[in-house]
């Protein structure tokens, strides 16, 4: 249809106009790349929203900080408010996290995050088993007499 000028009116707006482009796909491929490495190393993954300190560090777990990451690729910084509207807006991320809180994320991985694992592995381990294997890793003298 032609204008009153002879000229073609201009298309409609979208109805996305004036909405800010959304993060979650940056997100979702943050999510799907170090859920892929944790469970190459066999291994929990938690983000976490804020720096990684030893009082906050996920034992059994790759931690990472999450908006390291997100700069990283491109994309914004997330606070619990900002990953929560991604969380309920894109089913991708859903589908990708195992639970989330005010401090970071735990990502849906082959191996889950046990808090108290490594303090009962540390009380459970035969110690000298673990000498042993440090004594055979050291051994630099029986491994020239086998080659």
């Amino acid at each position: 249809m032609m204008g009153m000028d002879g000229e073609a009116p201009p298309p409609p707006p979208s109805p996305d106009a004036g909405k800010q482009p959304s993060t979650a796909p940056k997100l979702a491929m943050v999510l799907r790349s170090l859920i892929g490495a944790a469970d190459e190393k066999n291994t929990g993954l938690y983000l976490h929203f804020n720096k990684i300190t030893d009082e906050n560090k996920k034992e059994g777990a790759m931690n990472i900080d999450l908006n390291k990451a997100m700069r990283n690729a491109g994309g914004e910084n997330f606070d619990y408010g900002a990953f929560k509207a991604s969380y309920d807006t894109d089913p991708r991320i859903k589908t990708m996290v195992a639970n989330f809180d005010q401090h970071g994320i735990e990502g849906k991985t082959a191996k889950t995050i046990d808090d108290k694992g490594g303090e009962e592995a540390a009380t459970n381990a035969d110690p000298n088993g673990v000498e042993q294997l440090a004594k055979q890793a050291t051994d630099i003298g029986s491994l020239g007499s086998n080659v």
